[in-house]
């Protein structure tokens, strides 16, 4: 049965516009979702996270303007939702910050975790340990890309 309340952080997220290790994993995964979620903020990352790969020579101009441009039509056709950030998800995320203490978790990961319950997702895809800790304690099942 397919998920249809996932979550796809922007670690994973990037997997399926760069091959990396477990980039295959991502994208069989993101095949079973009826509907994947990400939020306003995950696009913001995705493509500070293509330009610093970029700008580090990890591959040239042309894979990165053809990625943008896939990720820009994936978006466009409304491959994933997208759930916007608002002025409420600012207060959750430090709520949650505590919530998870001990754990560093991250200020961005915690405003991830935020929209992820506001849009009431119960399955979080991350290729970060800290976020897949922080969804964990949080009472979130989590598909995990990391080894």
């Amino acid at each position: 049965m397919p998920v249809t309340d996932c979550y796809v952080d922007t670690s994973a997220l990037i997997k399926l516009y760069v091959a990396e290790p477990l980039s295959e994993e991502v994208e069989k995964f993101i095949d079973t979702l009826t509907h994947p979620l990400i939020s306003s903020l995950s696009i913001l990352e995705w493509h500070c996270a293509m330009n610093r790969r970029w700008r580090s020579g990890a591959f040239d101009d042309a894979y990165h303007q053809m990625a943008r441009a896939e990720f820009a039509r994936h978006l466009a056709s409304g491959a994933y939702r997208v759930h916007a950030l608002h002025e409420g998800l600012y207060a959750q995320a430090t709520y949650l910050l505590d919530a998870v203490s001990p754990l560093s978790l991250r200020t961005l990961d915690a405003l991830h975790l935020a929209a992820a319950q506001s849009a009431h997702a119960t399955t979080i895809a991350t290729a970060d340990k800290i976020m897949a800790q922080a969804a964990n304690q949080l009472g979130l099942s989590t598909t995990t890309f990391f080894n």
